[in-house]
């Protein structure tokens, strides 16, 4: 009993420090809590690290997440039994593959943020669909067990066959991981850096389709917050000349990528989402004052020379609310109705949202904004709107 009331001001401890948006040091909650700095460090190791506590610079940390999580969920995620899970055969392959996943997708993030390394493209498609191909055979494993995942030969089933697992029906999002897997298995070749800016676009997407799939299955983003800025990887740029691209690598080489740039115009028209393709827009504004635009232009020192400038947005600033928040923040704002994880995720689905970036971001995790939530208040006003967003098999229930 001890040990779990001291649990719960460790708790407390941890959600007033993110709540204050404040770093602590391990030598400030075990002054505040009770235990020792070294059970501390060891509790946070084992339990909270890299998923709900993080590191911003020695000895700093800071904590995200744990006032998304109830009293419950914290004791279950750092019970410290003495008695150790005894993990069977399928247990220790799944968090084998977890493992190779995540270090497959940080060497492709790695790998395509060096301009210098001239195969980088290469090297970020392969890495990247073996990040891919790793998370969804887990969970094959964890739903239909090892022998899922060997053919019929004794060999590990194709990658294929764990995207179809995975995506059933036609989308947008598998037909992003397909052209990947394509672009792997069938033209690496066509990996020119002529069309790294449409590349950039679908690799983007896979990127961010990634982070979703992995913080969905794990509980905790692939990469802490300060590493963020590796998942940005879009380059603009014009379309490729064909005939540029023939005289430098033949006509056969030109005709290939003369078909895959068809095929990528096709698909994005037939889906206009951003989870097949990332759309480049800009507001650019010429202003002594910027701060709502993408990008700004001004004066170099001298006065002659011109400055681009490229200003990251600030999400906690445009898209603040996770899931959970949204919700407290929509049912605080309004008597109507109860929303819930179910009709919001409905009313999401219903209008599309995640492919409006005025309402959503996926850079580091699903992300809404204040735009969104005043969107959802005011539809609630609306005879019958909510219950139109729910599937019909939730309309005849009611």
């Amino acid at each position: 009993m001890t040990k779990k009331d001291k649990r719960n001001i460790l708790l407390s401890f941890f959600r007033d420090k993110e709540r204050q948006k404040l770093y602590f040091t391990y030598a400030e909650a075990a002054l505040a809590t009770g235990y020792k700095i070294d059970s501390i460090r060891k509790f946070v190791s084992e339990n909270l690290k890299g998923k709900y506590i993080f590191q911003n610079q020695r000895p700093n940390w800071y904590c995200q997440g744990l006032l998304a999580i109830s009293d419950d969920d914290f004791f279950r995620i750092t019970s410290q039994s003495t008695q150790a899970k005894v993990l069977t055969d399928d247990d220790k392959l799944y968090n084998k593959l977890i493992k190779r996943s995540l270090n497959a997708f940080t060497v492709a993030l790695e790998v395509y943020n060096r301009p210098s390394l001239e195969n980088r493209v290469e090297a970020f498609a392969i890495m990247m669909t073996n990040a891919w191909e790793l998370l969804l055979k887990s969970q094959i494993l964890k739903a239909k067990g090892f022998d899922s995942l060997i053919d019929q030969d004794g060999k590990s089933i194709p990658i294929s066959e764990a995207v179809n697992f995975k995506y059933q029906n036609d989308s947008a999002d598998k037909d992003n991981l397909n052209q990947l897997i394509s672009l792997r298995n069938d033209a690496i070749h066509l990996l020119l850096p002529e069309i790294q800016p449409q590349l950039s676009r679908l690799f983007q997407t896979t990127v961010l389709l990634y982070q979703e799939e992995f913080a969905h299955q794990e509980g905790y983003a692939p990469l802490a917050d300060q590493n963020v800025g590796m998942l940005s990887l879009v380059i603009d740029g014009p379309e490729p000349d064909i005939a540029l691209v023939k005289e430098e690598y033949g006509n056969k080489t030109a005709n290939q990528v003369n078909e895959f740039l068809k095929k990528f115009k096709k698909l994005e028209q037939k889906h206009n989402s951003n989870r097949f393709a990332i759309h480049i827009e800009y507001k650019l504004a010429l202003t002594k004052k910027p701060g709502t635009e993408d990008l700004t232009f001004g004066t170099g020192p001298d006065g002659t020379h011109t400055v681009f400038v490229d200003r990251p947005k600030n999400l906690k600033v445009t898209h603040p609310f996770y899931e959970s928040t949204a919700i407290k923040e929509i049912n605080e704002q309004q008597a109507e109705c109860a929303i819930n994880n179910y009709s919001f995720r409905a009313v999401v689905k219903k209008h599309k949202i995640k492919n409006k970036a005025e309402y959503f971001d996926l850079t580091d995790r699903p992300r809404y904004s204040a735009d969104f939530i005043e969107w959802f208040i005011k539809n609630l006003k609306h005879p019958n709107w909510l219950q139109k967003s729910l599937p019909n098999k939730a309309r005849k229930k009611k």
